[in-house]
């Protein structure tokens, strides 16, 4: 037997990073990391651009996840999903609530890189690996971007992360049996359900989960999609009830289709591939046809999501051919190695374009050794949520509207995938050592 083969073959008996408190001292490092780059960044959670600010304040002050009227009374919406708006409500009673949500960030923060931390050491990498990928998640551009704002990437990461991490460890933890089975389905879909009203592509990556179990575990399978109903359907009724029609999503989603697919846009990509698009024009278009409809956003959300549907697919049944193009630009978009020229400056976007090109690179690489592994890979089972993640997110922003930030949630994956794409790799020990001998890195 070959050397390299008695290597792989050894039982890994030791795991001195394994413990607790390691776990502890990787959460504790991030978060003095994190909160130190929240608090330089602290005046950008000003800014409120999704109005998500906006929701929490009302939900605090009246009980109605809405918006106020002229008239200052709430009136509810389903246009942004709930999770992240409630989670920012119990921050409010304090003069400001800016310390308090770069705290929240910071802490999500850092348990999105201890979760990365433990999943690699469950997927089977080495201590120094998985200190790698938690490292990459860490100082990783997006999600350090992001966590200084007030938007959901930080919330998405962290529950995805934790959806994979839980199925791994209920799998370690519990022994098999209809009923296990039957209970690890519910409570993974439940935290799917809980993911959905943070952000609803989630859905997208509960089916593609589901239906990756279904040959190995029907069972656990449906169970996983009931649970994730379940917790959504308090949602649906209140959208009813509220709203005037059951929502398992948003009213957002019409407006994010014809974001990414219309006749503005369209003629851009006729001639170029660039982010640098008229979106002024944009905007006084759909709010001239708004006009024509006689569709006001603020005061009938589920009529102007539908006319943005109707739009949308419209756009895409008068040039099949052009949609298709743009399925692949925006796969282009959600993938860029760099920002656009109008969101930082030159030498910023070299920096952040020569991290994503090594770590998507290694990620790409990473990928094609686990999948030409797969026979033989004894986690590879492990990593399916991850990939259903993933393709689920390309699927979603292949038809809806695509950036960069979009794969935040998958960013984790990635840093996972460019780790375990170096197994194999071997170098010499010192020259102390044994002539010949080896070790993994």
């Amino acid at each position: 037997m070959s050397a390299q083969n008695s290597l792989d073959q050894r039982p890994n008996t030791s795991r001195p990073l394994e413990g607790l408190g390691w776990s502890i001292g990787v959460f504790l490092i991030a978060l003095a990391f994190r909160l130190t780059i929240q608090i330089f960044t602290l005046p950008s959670l000003l800014a409120d651009r999704d109005a998500y600010r906006r929701l929490a304040q009302t939900l605090y002050a009246t009980g109605t996840f809405g918006v106020l009227d002229p008239q200052g009374q709430p009136v509810a919406t389903a246009y942004r999903p709930p999770l992240y708006p409630w989670l920012l409500s119990w921050l409010q009673g304090f003069d400001s609530d800016l310390l308090p949500i770069a705290i929240l960030h910071s802490i999500l923060g850092a348990c999105s890189v201890m979760l990365t931390y433990r999943i690699a050491l469950r997927l089977g990498l080495s201590d120094l690996q998985s200190l790698a990928a938690s490292a990459l998640v860490l100082f990783d551009p997006i999600l350090l971007r992001q966590s200084t704002l007030v938007m959901t990437e930080t919330l998405a990461t962290f529950l995805g992360l934790f959806a994979w991490w839980l199925a791994l460890f209920l799998d370690r933890n519990s022994t098999r049996g209809a009923a296990i089975g039957a209970a690890i389905g519910l409570a993974i879909g439940a935290t799917l359900g809980i993911a959905c009203l943070c952000r609803p592509t989630a859905l997208a990556w509960a089916l593609l989960w589901g239906g990756s179990e279904l040959r190995r575990n029907p069972l656990r399978a449906s169970c996983l999609l009931l649970g994730c109903l379940l917790v959504l359907l308090p949602w649906w009724k209140r959208n009813q009830s509220e709203i005037g029609q059951g929502l398992w999503a948003t009213t957002h989603g019409g407006y994010t289709l014809l974001l990414a697919n219309n006749p503005i846009l369209y003629e851009h990509w006729e001639t170029s591939w660039s982010r640098q698009w008229d979106d002024d024009r944009f905007h006084a278009w759909w709010q001239a046809k708004r006009l024509e409809e006689n569709v006001r956003a603020e005061s009938d959300e589920l009529a102007s999501d539908a006319l943005a549907n109707a739009l949308g697919w419209q756009s895409i049944r008068a040039n099949p051919v052009l949609f298709f193009k743009a399925c692949a630009i925006r796969e282009g978009w959600m993938w860029a190695w760099w920002p656009a020229e109008h969101q930082a400056h030159w030498i910023l976007r070299v920096a952040i374009g020569i991290w994503y090109a090594i770590t998507t690179i290694a990620g790409f690489v990473g990928l094609i050794r686990l999948l030409g592994r797969a026979g033989s890979e004894p986690k590879f089972a492990c990593w399916l949520p991850a990939l259903t993640l993933a393709a689920s997110l390309c699927l979603v922003h292949a038809v809806y509207w695509s950036n960069m930030r979009m794969r935040a949630p998958i960013i984790p994956v990635i840093s996972l995938l460019a780790v375990y794409g170096s197994r194999g790799l071997s170098i010499s020990v010192p020259n102390s050592a044994k002539r010949g001998q080896v070790r993994q890195v």
